[in-house]
Protein backbone atom coordinates (compact mmCIF):
# COMPACT_ATOMS: atom_id res chain seq x y z
CA UNK A 1 0.00 0.00 0.00
CA UNK A 2 0.87 3.47 -0.59
CA UNK A 3 -1.15 5.23 1.52
CA UNK A 4 1.54 6.58 4.14
CA UNK A 5 3.63 8.25 1.27
CA UNK A 6 0.56 10.00 -0.54
CA UNK A 7 -0.40 11.06 3.19
CA UNK A 8 2.84 12.88 3.57
CA UNK A 9 3.02 14.84 0.12
CA UNK A 10 -0.90 16.14 0.92
CA UNK A 11 0.55 17.13 4.12
CA UNK A 12 3.85 18.82 2.69
CA UNK A 13 1.52 20.30 -0.18
CA UNK A 14 -0.83 21.89 2.57
CA UNK A 15 1.94 23.67 4.48
CA UNK A 16 3.02 25.06 1.35
CA UNK A 17 -0.02 27.17 1.12
CA UNK A 18 -0.62 31.05 1.80
CA UNK A 19 -1.40 30.55 5.37
CA UNK A 20 -4.74 31.76 5.61
CA UNK A 21 -6.33 33.01 8.98
CA UNK A 22 -9.45 30.93 10.11
CA UNK A 23 -10.14 32.58 13.24
CA UNK A 24 -8.16 30.39 15.46
CA UNK A 25 -5.35 32.97 15.45
CA UNK A 26 -6.23 36.32 14.65
CA UNK A 27 -3.42 38.48 13.22
CA UNK A 28 -1.67 41.80 13.85
CA UNK A 29 -2.91 44.85 11.64
CA UNK A 30 -0.97 47.05 13.77
CA UNK A 31 0.72 46.55 17.15
CA UNK A 32 0.32 49.81 18.54
CA UNK A 33 -3.83 50.99 17.65
CA UNK A 34 -7.40 52.06 19.57
CA UNK A 35 -10.30 53.68 18.35
CA UNK A 36 -13.93 55.30 19.49
CA UNK A 37 -17.26 53.94 18.06
CA UNK A 38 -18.62 57.14 17.15
CA UNK A 39 -16.84 57.58 13.82
CA UNK A 40 -17.35 55.81 10.38
CA UNK A 41 -16.26 54.78 8.57
CA UNK A 42 -13.11 53.32 10.42
CA UNK A 43 -12.47 50.40 8.13
CA UNK A 44 -12.66 50.39 4.38
CA UNK A 45 -12.41 47.32 2.12
CA UNK A 46 -11.34 47.99 -1.42
CA UNK A 47 -9.69 46.82 -4.58
CA UNK A 48 -8.92 43.44 -2.51
CA UNK A 49 -7.62 45.94 0.15
CA UNK A 50 -8.29 46.96 4.02
CA UNK A 51 -7.40 50.72 5.03
CA UNK A 52 -8.45 51.39 9.35
CA UNK A 53 -7.73 54.37 11.20
CA UNK A 54 -6.83 53.60 14.72
CA UNK A 55 -4.58 55.61 17.75
CA UNK A 56 -1.67 55.14 18.72
CA UNK A 57 -1.15 55.09 22.60
CA UNK A 58 0.94 58.09 22.11
CA UNK A 59 -1.53 60.14 20.42
CA UNK A 60 -0.27 59.22 16.26
CA UNK A 61 -3.35 59.21 14.19
CA UNK A 62 -2.43 56.56 11.63
CA UNK A 63 -3.79 54.81 8.91
CA UNK A 64 -2.74 50.60 8.38
CA UNK A 65 -3.70 49.18 4.91
CA UNK A 66 -3.58 45.10 3.84
CA UNK A 67 -3.25 44.01 0.85
CA UNK A 68 -4.75 40.56 1.43
CA UNK A 69 -4.34 39.63 -2.00
CA UNK A 70 -0.67 40.11 -1.57
CA UNK A 71 -0.77 40.05 1.69
CA UNK A 72 1.51 42.78 3.09
CA UNK A 73 0.85 45.85 5.49
CA UNK A 74 1.63 48.98 5.15
CA UNK A 75 0.89 52.00 7.50
CA UNK A 76 1.16 55.69 7.02
CA UNK A 77 0.81 58.26 9.97
CA UNK A 78 -1.93 61.10 9.10
CA UNK A 79 -0.70 63.32 11.69
CA UNK A 80 1.67 62.95 14.64
CA UNK A 81 1.30 63.86 18.37
CA UNK A 82 -2.68 64.58 17.64
CA UNK A 83 -3.03 63.57 21.44
CA UNK A 84 -3.42 60.20 23.20
CA UNK A 85 -7.61 59.54 22.92
CA UNK A 86 -9.06 57.63 21.02
CA UNK A 87 -12.11 59.93 20.39
CA UNK A 88 -9.40 61.70 17.59
CA UNK A 89 -9.33 58.47 15.49
CA UNK A 90 -10.04 59.66 11.86
CA UNK A 91 -13.25 58.34 9.62
CA UNK A 92 -12.56 57.28 6.36
CA UNK A 93 -14.52 57.39 3.12
CA UNK A 94 -13.90 56.30 -0.16
CA UNK A 95 -14.52 58.79 -2.59
CA UNK A 96 -16.65 58.34 -5.90
CA UNK A 97 -13.29 59.46 -8.00
CA UNK A 98 -11.49 56.55 -6.41
CA UNK A 99 -9.09 58.98 -3.68
CA UNK A 100 -9.80 57.88 0.18
CA UNK A 101 -10.60 61.03 2.37
CA UNK A 102 -9.52 61.07 6.22
CA UNK A 103 -11.67 63.13 8.02
CA UNK A 104 -10.53 64.10 12.21
CA UNK A 105 -10.91 66.36 14.94
CA UNK A 106 -9.50 66.29 18.41
CA UNK A 107 -11.73 66.02 21.68
CA UNK A 108 -13.79 68.75 22.46
CA UNK A 109 -10.26 70.89 22.38
CA UNK A 110 -10.77 73.34 19.19
CA UNK A 111 -13.48 74.53 16.77
CA UNK A 112 -11.57 72.36 13.30
CA UNK A 113 -11.98 69.45 11.43
CA UNK A 114 -9.05 68.33 9.14
CA UNK A 115 -8.81 66.17 6.47
CA UNK A 116 -6.50 64.99 4.19
CA UNK A 117 -6.76 62.75 0.39
CA UNK A 118 -5.03 60.05 -1.04
CA UNK A 119 -2.21 61.35 -3.83
CA UNK A 120 -3.40 58.80 -6.05
CA UNK A 121 -7.20 56.98 -6.35
CA UNK A 122 -7.73 53.78 -4.27
CA UNK A 123 -4.18 53.92 -3.08
CA UNK A 124 -3.49 54.49 0.73
CA UNK A 125 0.45 54.70 0.89
CA UNK A 126 0.72 58.53 -0.10
CA UNK A 127 -1.56 61.41 1.25
CA UNK A 128 -2.14 64.86 0.10
CA UNK A 129 -0.89 68.00 2.59
CA UNK A 130 -3.52 68.54 5.59
CA UNK A 131 -6.53 70.54 5.04
CA UNK A 132 -9.07 71.94 7.73
CA UNK A 133 -12.30 74.09 7.80
CA UNK A 134 -14.77 75.33 10.94
CA UNK A 135 -17.48 75.70 8.57
CA UNK A 136 -18.79 79.47 10.58
CA UNK A 137 -18.88 77.14 13.85
CA UNK A 138 -17.36 78.10 16.89
CA UNK A 139 -18.07 75.51 18.96
CA UNK A 140 -15.61 72.95 19.70
CA UNK A 141 -16.02 69.57 17.30
CA UNK A 142 -15.83 66.31 18.18
CA UNK A 143 -16.51 63.02 15.98
CA UNK A 144 -16.47 63.04 12.23
CA UNK A 145 -18.98 60.77 9.92
CA UNK A 146 -18.42 61.62 5.66
CA UNK A 147 -21.20 60.32 3.50
CA UNK A 148 -20.60 60.96 -0.29
CA UNK A 149 -24.62 60.91 -2.17
CA UNK A 150 -24.23 59.63 -5.61
CA UNK A 151 -27.89 61.05 -6.19
CA UNK A 152 -26.81 64.34 -5.27
CA UNK A 153 -24.69 65.11 -7.69
CA UNK A 154 -21.58 63.82 -5.34
CA UNK A 155 -22.19 65.67 -2.68
CA UNK A 156 -20.37 64.93 0.45
CA UNK A 157 -21.95 65.18 4.03
CA UNK A 158 -19.96 65.36 7.17
CA UNK A 159 -21.28 64.94 10.52
CA UNK A 160 -19.58 65.43 14.20
CA UNK A 161 -21.05 66.64 17.50
CA UNK A 162 -20.44 71.00 17.64
CA UNK A 163 -22.72 73.75 18.01
CA UNK A 164 -24.42 73.36 21.97
CA UNK A 165 -22.51 69.76 21.50
CA UNK A 166 -25.36 68.78 19.64
CA UNK A 167 -25.01 66.38 16.39
CA UNK A 168 -24.05 69.18 13.65
CA UNK A 169 -23.40 68.88 9.68
CA UNK A 170 -22.36 70.23 6.64
CA UNK A 171 -21.68 69.63 2.76
CA UNK A 172 -19.08 70.12 -0.19
CA UNK A 173 -20.04 69.99 -3.73
CA UNK A 174 -16.61 70.09 -4.45
CA UNK A 175 -15.20 66.74 -2.97
CA UNK A 176 -14.23 68.79 -0.09
CA UNK A 177 -12.83 71.87 -1.09
CA UNK A 178 -14.89 73.95 0.44
CA UNK A 179 -18.10 73.64 3.17
CA UNK A 180 -21.43 74.69 3.30
CA UNK A 181 -22.41 76.55 6.57
CA UNK A 182 -22.24 73.81 9.65
CA UNK A 183 -26.17 73.60 11.60
CA UNK A 184 -27.42 71.39 13.64
CA UNK A 185 -29.55 68.48 12.34
CA UNK A 186 -30.37 66.68 15.71
CA UNK A 187 -31.15 69.18 18.64
CA UNK A 188 -31.96 68.41 21.95
CA UNK A 189 -30.89 70.45 24.57
CA UNK A 190 -27.82 72.97 24.86
CA UNK A 191 -25.58 71.69 26.26
CA UNK A 192 -26.30 67.69 25.87
CA UNK A 193 -24.84 65.44 23.75
CA UNK A 194 -27.31 63.04 21.72
CA UNK A 195 -25.01 60.55 20.75
CA UNK A 196 -25.61 59.13 16.72
CA UNK A 197 -24.80 56.86 15.09
CA UNK A 198 -24.69 57.33 11.06
CA UNK A 199 -25.78 54.79 7.75
CA UNK A 200 -26.11 55.55 4.13
CA UNK A 201 -26.88 53.87 0.83
CA UNK A 202 -24.71 55.86 -0.87
CA UNK A 203 -27.22 57.08 -3.46
CA UNK A 204 -30.05 59.75 -1.55
CA UNK A 205 -30.18 58.29 1.82
CA UNK A 206 -28.54 58.72 5.60
CA UNK A 207 -30.39 56.86 8.36
CA UNK A 208 -29.50 58.52 12.04
CA UNK A 209 -29.89 56.40 14.97
CA UNK A 210 -29.68 58.18 18.32
CA UNK A 211 -29.97 58.53 22.14
CA UNK A 212 -30.69 62.27 22.90
CA UNK A 213 -27.99 62.52 25.14
CA UNK A 214 -24.97 60.67 27.20
CA UNK A 215 -26.84 58.10 29.70
CA UNK A 216 -24.44 59.41 32.19
CA UNK A 217 -27.11 62.85 32.83
CA UNK A 218 -30.24 62.10 35.04
CA UNK A 219 -31.81 61.90 31.64
CA UNK A 220 -33.04 57.84 31.18
CA UNK A 221 -31.62 58.07 27.68
CA UNK A 222 -33.82 55.96 24.88
CA UNK A 223 -33.02 55.15 21.25
CA UNK A 224 -34.65 56.99 18.32
CA UNK A 225 -34.60 56.66 14.81
CA UNK A 226 -35.10 59.02 11.38
CA UNK A 227 -33.46 59.49 8.21
CA UNK A 228 -32.46 62.33 5.60
CA UNK A 229 -33.42 61.93 2.19
CA UNK A 230 -33.60 64.36 -0.72
CA UNK A 231 -33.49 67.34 1.47
CA UNK A 232 -35.97 65.94 4.26
CA UNK A 233 -36.08 64.38 7.41
CA UNK A 234 -38.20 61.82 8.17
CA UNK A 235 -39.63 59.46 10.59
CA UNK A 236 -38.99 55.61 10.42
CA UNK A 237 -42.38 55.20 8.28
CA UNK A 238 -41.77 57.87 5.70
CA UNK A 239 -43.37 60.83 7.42
CA UNK A 240 -41.54 64.45 6.50
CA UNK A 241 -40.69 66.61 9.77
CA UNK A 242 -39.12 69.17 7.99
CA UNK A 243 -36.53 69.98 5.33
CA UNK A 244 -33.00 69.77 6.40
CA UNK A 245 -31.95 73.37 5.88
CA UNK A 246 -34.71 74.57 7.96
CA UNK A 247 -33.64 73.46 11.11
CA UNK A 248 -32.89 69.89 13.18
CA UNK A 249 -35.26 67.24 14.10
CA UNK A 250 -35.83 67.60 17.76
CA UNK A 251 -35.72 63.27 19.39
CA UNK A 252 -39.25 63.54 20.03
CA UNK A 253 -40.06 64.75 16.34
CA UNK A 254 -38.01 61.19 15.34
CA UNK A 255 -39.42 57.41 15.95
CA UNK A 256 -38.61 55.67 19.34
CA UNK A 257 -37.32 52.28 18.70
CA UNK A 258 -36.75 51.75 22.78
CA UNK A 259 -38.18 53.15 25.40
CA UNK A 260 -34.89 53.38 28.25
CA UNK A 261 -37.93 55.50 30.71
CA UNK A 262 -39.78 53.12 31.26
CA UNK A 263 -38.33 49.57 30.22
CA UNK A 264 -37.24 47.27 32.52
CA UNK A 265 -33.56 46.43 31.03
CA UNK A 266 -32.36 50.17 31.36
CA UNK A 267 -31.42 52.96 29.45
CA UNK A 268 -29.87 52.71 25.80
CA UNK A 269 -26.76 53.74 24.29
CA UNK A 270 -26.40 53.22 20.31
CA UNK A 271 -23.36 51.25 18.80
CA UNK A 272 -24.17 50.11 15.26
CA UNK A 273 -26.37 51.19 12.43
CA UNK A 274 -26.53 49.13 9.13
CA UNK A 275 -29.31 48.73 6.01
CA UNK A 276 -30.26 45.46 5.02
CA UNK A 277 -30.50 43.99 1.10
CA UNK A 278 -33.99 46.22 1.00
CA UNK A 279 -32.56 49.46 2.16
CA UNK A 280 -34.08 49.13 5.74
CA UNK A 281 -31.91 49.86 8.86
CA UNK A 282 -31.06 47.93 11.93
CA UNK A 283 -29.68 49.10 15.23
CA UNK A 284 -27.35 47.21 17.32
CA UNK A 285 -26.89 49.13 20.66
CA UNK A 286 -26.89 48.09 24.74
CA UNK A 287 -29.43 48.56 27.72
CA UNK A 288 -27.55 49.12 30.95
CA UNK A 289 -29.88 48.14 34.38
CA UNK A 290 -26.29 48.60 36.18
CA UNK A 291 -22.64 49.23 35.80
CA UNK A 292 -21.56 45.07 36.01
CA UNK A 293 -24.94 44.32 34.26
CA UNK A 294 -24.95 45.40 30.25
CA UNK A 295 -26.90 43.94 27.86
CA UNK A 296 -27.13 43.83 23.92
CA UNK A 297 -30.01 44.11 21.73
CA UNK A 298 -30.93 44.16 18.09
CA UNK A 299 -33.60 46.06 16.62
CA UNK A 300 -34.97 46.13 12.63
CA UNK A 301 -37.73 48.26 10.66
CA UNK A 302 -39.53 45.86 8.92
CA UNK A 303 -41.02 48.41 6.64
CA UNK A 304 -43.92 49.43 9.06
CA UNK A 305 -42.47 48.97 12.78
CA UNK A 306 -39.36 48.35 14.95
CA UNK A 307 -38.55 44.94 15.83
CA UNK A 308 -36.45 45.00 18.87
CA UNK A 309 -34.97 42.09 20.93
CA UNK A 310 -32.38 41.55 23.79
CA UNK A 311 -29.57 39.13 22.08
CA UNK A 312 -26.71 38.40 25.25
CA UNK A 313 -25.63 39.92 28.22
CA UNK A 314 -23.14 42.28 27.76
CA UNK A 315 -21.19 42.02 31.07
CA UNK A 316 -19.97 44.47 33.08
CA UNK A 317 -18.50 48.25 32.83
CA UNK A 318 -15.19 48.55 30.71
CA UNK A 319 -13.73 50.11 33.38
CA UNK A 320 -14.89 52.19 36.52
CA UNK A 321 -14.74 55.50 35.48
CA UNK A 322 -17.14 54.98 32.61
CA UNK A 323 -19.91 52.60 33.82
CA UNK A 324 -21.96 52.84 30.72
CA UNK A 325 -18.88 52.01 28.48
CA UNK A 326 -19.45 48.13 27.04
CA UNK A 327 -16.94 45.68 25.49
CA UNK A 328 -18.90 46.56 22.24
CA UNK A 329 -21.21 45.19 19.60
CA UNK A 330 -21.25 45.69 15.65
CA UNK A 331 -23.46 44.34 12.63
CA UNK A 332 -22.22 42.79 9.20
CA UNK A 333 -23.24 45.53 7.29
CA UNK A 334 -23.34 42.82 4.18
CA UNK A 335 -25.46 40.06 6.27
CA UNK A 336 -27.06 42.28 8.98
CA UNK A 337 -27.96 38.79 10.45
CA UNK A 338 -25.12 38.56 11.77
CA UNK A 339 -23.49 40.81 14.90
CA UNK A 340 -19.83 40.77 16.59
CA UNK A 341 -20.25 40.73 20.42
CA UNK A 342 -17.70 41.45 23.47
CA UNK A 343 -18.34 40.43 26.32
CA UNK A 344 -16.44 39.42 29.77
CA UNK A 345 -19.61 36.65 30.75
CA UNK A 346 -21.41 34.14 29.48
CA UNK A 347 -23.62 35.92 26.59
CA UNK A 348 -26.39 33.52 27.08
CA UNK A 349 -26.91 33.46 30.92
CA UNK A 350 -24.57 36.47 32.60
CA UNK A 351 -22.70 34.65 34.34
CA UNK A 352 -19.14 34.34 34.86
CA UNK A 353 -17.14 33.34 31.60
CA UNK A 354 -14.23 30.96 31.48
CA UNK A 355 -11.34 33.33 30.65
CA UNK A 356 -12.85 36.17 33.10
CA UNK A 357 -11.71 38.62 29.51
CA UNK A 358 -14.15 40.28 27.08
CA UNK A 359 -14.47 37.50 24.41
CA UNK A 360 -15.58 38.14 20.87
CA UNK A 361 -18.35 35.95 19.30
CA UNK A 362 -20.11 35.68 15.95
CA UNK A 363 -24.14 35.35 16.34
CA UNK A 364 -26.52 35.02 13.61
CA UNK A 365 -30.00 34.58 13.58
CA UNK A 366 -32.56 33.83 10.72
CA UNK A 367 -36.01 35.35 12.47
CA UNK A 368 -35.15 38.71 12.61
CA UNK A 369 -33.43 38.71 15.94
CA UNK A 370 -35.72 36.30 18.11
CA UNK A 371 -33.18 33.56 18.80
CA UNK A 372 -29.35 33.03 17.79
CA UNK A 373 -26.95 31.04 17.15
CA UNK A 374 -23.52 31.94 18.46
CA UNK A 375 -19.72 30.70 17.70
CA UNK A 376 -16.99 31.76 19.94
CA UNK A 377 -14.18 34.29 17.83
CA UNK A 378 -12.16 34.01 20.81
CA UNK A 379 -11.76 31.97 23.78
CA UNK A 380 -9.30 31.43 26.56
CA UNK A 381 -7.92 34.89 26.02
CA UNK A 382 -5.26 36.10 28.54
CA UNK A 383 -6.31 39.56 26.93
CA UNK A 384 -9.16 41.67 26.69
CA UNK A 385 -10.53 41.56 23.18
CA UNK A 386 -13.54 44.51 22.97
CA UNK A 387 -14.98 47.12 19.90
CA UNK A 388 -15.38 45.35 17.30
CA UNK A 389 -15.75 46.39 13.92
CA UNK A 390 -16.71 44.97 10.32
CA UNK A 391 -16.28 46.74 7.14
CA UNK A 392 -18.50 46.82 4.13
CA UNK A 393 -17.70 44.40 1.15
CA UNK A 394 -15.30 42.07 2.79
CA UNK A 395 -14.24 39.10 0.98
CA UNK A 396 -15.66 36.01 2.79
CA UNK A 397 -18.13 35.28 5.69
CA UNK A 398 -16.53 36.26 8.70
CA UNK A 399 -14.07 39.55 8.20
CA UNK A 400 -13.48 41.26 11.47
CA UNK A 401 -11.44 43.38 13.34
CA UNK A 402 -10.96 44.28 17.45
CA UNK A 403 -9.26 45.80 19.85
CA UNK A 404 -7.00 43.52 21.93
CA UNK A 405 -5.11 44.37 25.23
CA UNK A 406 -5.09 46.54 28.00
CA UNK A 407 -7.86 49.22 28.02
CA UNK A 408 -7.87 51.68 31.18
CA UNK A 409 -9.35 55.09 29.73
CA UNK A 410 -10.04 56.30 26.21
CA UNK A 411 -7.07 58.37 27.29
CA UNK A 412 -4.82 55.57 28.40
CA UNK A 413 -4.86 52.09 26.25
CA UNK A 414 -2.18 49.20 25.07
CA UNK A 415 -4.39 47.74 22.58
CA UNK A 416 -3.24 45.96 18.82
CA UNK A 417 -5.77 46.04 16.08
CA UNK A 418 -6.14 42.46 14.94
CA UNK A 419 -7.95 40.67 11.95
CA UNK A 420 -10.01 37.47 12.00
CA UNK A 421 -11.12 36.56 8.45
CA UNK A 422 -11.70 32.97 6.71
CA UNK A 423 -10.48 34.34 3.32
CA UNK A 424 -7.82 36.00 2.29
CA UNK A 425 -3.62 35.45 2.72
CA UNK A 426 -2.22 36.42 6.09
CA UNK A 427 0.21 39.24 5.84
CA UNK A 428 4.05 38.77 5.66
CA UNK A 429 6.21 38.71 8.83
CA UNK A 430 7.25 42.74 9.04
Amino acid sequence: MRRQPILMLLTLLLMALPAISRGATPFVLNPDGAWCWFQDERAIVYDGKLTAASMKRHGDLQVTTWDYRKGSVSTFTLRRDFGADDHNVAALLLRNDGRLMAFYTMHGREARMYWRQTSMPRQADHWDPEAGFDAGVRDKFTYANPFQLRGEANRIYLFWRGIDWNPTWSCSDDGGMSWRTGANHIYFRKGERPYVKYASNGIDTIHFAFTEAHPDTPISTSLYHCYYKRGGLYTSDGRLVRKLVDGPIHPSEATKVYDGTNSSTGEAWVWDIALDAAGRPVIAYTSRLTPMDHRYRYARWTGDHWEDHQIAYAGSRLYEREPFYSGGICLDPDRTNVVYVSSNVDIRTGSPNGSGRYEIYRGVTNDGGKTWRWQPVTRNSVKDNIRPIVPAHHPGTRFVLWLRGAYRAYTDYETEVVVDADAGVAPKAK
